[in-house]
């Protein structure tokens, strides 16, 4: 057995882990990143970086790991409800104009590990590490199996940081979250010539759940059909009819051909959407990061744009201190905590609650009706989605007006049928909201009114 001696021990190489590695080498710390699989990857999670997330690379000097990989710039959002659409643009702010990436998940963490190997500070390996090493209640590295040598190495390090994904071996032991699914996306790739609305994100108001198209390369989109089930769908002669018969004739006909083409071809990835809230356990020496520590639901392409946020944030607490003092680090640990809330809160909510707006009948047609007005109905919540804003109160404002758009709508005819409906549509949007707020760790105030409310939702 080996010994080495880090300022930090990352576990993971991934969108989270890879550039914070590379963040921190800028900072003079000295870094190791154990990866249990260096090989380009085929997933179909994260391919769409919204312009927050690509601001935060231009912010960290990283903005290169987009280059040579066929990056797509995404200017904004093609809405399809029925037979009518609209285009969103991204926004515009003092001149600057923001845009997104769309790209193959394999070759950006690629690109980005490829960084990693020309970083003086940073030691990359592949192993697969087994467990945390811990004296007393402190976190004090990690073992791993070299991939190469089968030989078991003690890593020691001052800070050690699981960025292991979804499937975290980490989280029971630094967080009392527990993970849930809310629905599947089955993922396609079909040709991009015909898009509606080129170097945009499509999103499709379908029943009985919202649909996904964007451009991953010059050649290729990926198209997400979701799957409200927290059972995965497997591949059928049921499923490919229903494909065909069900949901093929409501996405925009330009897509049409493409899309049977590719269904026919029956290469289907399947992904879960998972929700893992950020509770953390204060483990001295020791945090989660990226989908190890927090998850929602990818139908607003989110989660790249959290886990470099915290990259940012975390790195930026981390500079100038002495991560040998306990006192120090324990007081940095906990303000990493606190500002993932602060900058992700909105994202997080977002998600969630737009995808049960999305499933909703009623709130789906509000939210189109009310977007499809333009100005500052399409403009803020455009913004927010971007994460180029992430204030929490505008987010509320656009959710409930979307709602109470949506009610006025239904009272114009006060018919007992309209009436109910117009209930409903409110208590179905405070059930979407409220346990999302929860997750949020909101102040006591807001908190104990949140439970109130739930109490008398579920009566």
């Amino acid at each position: 057995m080996s010994n080495n001696k880090f300022d930090v021990c990352i576990v993971g190489a991934g969108v989270a882990g890879g550039t914070l590695a590379a963040y921190l080498s800028s900072t003079g710390k000295k870094v190791i990143v154990i990866e249990k699989m260096m090989g380009e990857s085929d997933k179909i999670i994260g391919e769409l970086l919204q312009p927050g997330g690509v601001e935060m690379l231009y912010n960290m000097n990283l903005e290169h790991v987009l280059d040579g990989i066929d990056a797509q710039i995404i200017e904004g959002y093609g809405l399809f409800y029925r037979e009518e659409r609209i285009k969103v643009s991204y926004p515009t702010k003092e001149a600057k104009t923001y845009t997104g990436r769309g790209f193959r998940y394999g070759k950006f963490i690629s690109s980005i590990r490829n960084n990693l190997k020309s970083l003086p500070n940073v030691t990359l390996v592949e192993g697969n590490v087994t467990e945390m090493m811990e004296v007393g209640n402190k976190v004090v590295g990690v073992k791993y199996i070299d991939k190469h040598s089968d030989e078991e190495i003690l890593v020691e390090a001052s800070l050690t940081i699981a960025c292991d994904g979804s499937g975290s071996i980490f989280r029971k032991r630094l967080s009392d979250a527990k993970q849930t699914v809310s629905s599947h996306f089955l993922g396609l790739e079909v040709e991009n010539e015909n898009l509606p609305y080129p170097c945009h994100g499509h999103v499709m108001l379908l029943d009985p759940s919202p649909c996904l198209c964007y451009p991953i390369s010059s050649a290729v989109c990926r198209v997400l059909i979701d799957f409200p089930t927290t059972v995965a769908p497997r591949k059928s002669d049921e499923l490919i009819d229903y494909l065909k018969e069900k949901i093929v004739p409501q996405f925009p006909l330009e897509i049409r051909a493409n899309l049977v083409e590719a269904i026919n071809g029956g290469k289907f990835k399947i992904m879960p959407a998972n929700l893992v809230p950020a509770i953390p356990k204060f483990i001295s020496g020791a945090i989660l990061l990226g989908d190890s520590f927090n998850m929602r639901h990818p139908l607003t392409g989110g989660g790249m744009t959290v886990a470099l946020t915290d990259v940012y944030s975390l790195t930026n607490i981390l500079r100038n201190i002495d991560l040998n003092d306990d006192s120090v680090l324990a007081q940095a640990i906990k303000e990493y905590y606190e500002k993932h809330h602060y900058h992700n809160a909105s994202i997080n909510i977002l998600a969630d609650a737009l995808y049960g707006v999305m499933r909703d009948p009623l709130l789906r047609k509000a939210c189109f009706e009310y977007l499809k007005k333009g100005d500052g109905y399409a403009a803020e919540p455009i913004s927010l989605l971007s994460a180029i804003s992430r204030k929490r109160s505008t987010l509320l404002k656009h959710f409930f007006s979307v709602a109470l758009f949506g009610v006025n709508d239904n009272l114009r005819y006060p018919t007992p049928t309209n009436v109910g409906k117009a209930f409903n549509m409110i208590k179905n949007a405070l059930q979407i909201l409220n346990p999302l707020m929860l997750n949020e760790q909101p102040g006591v105030v807001v908190k104990s009114a949140l439970k109130v409310t739930g109490v008398i939702l579920n009566k």
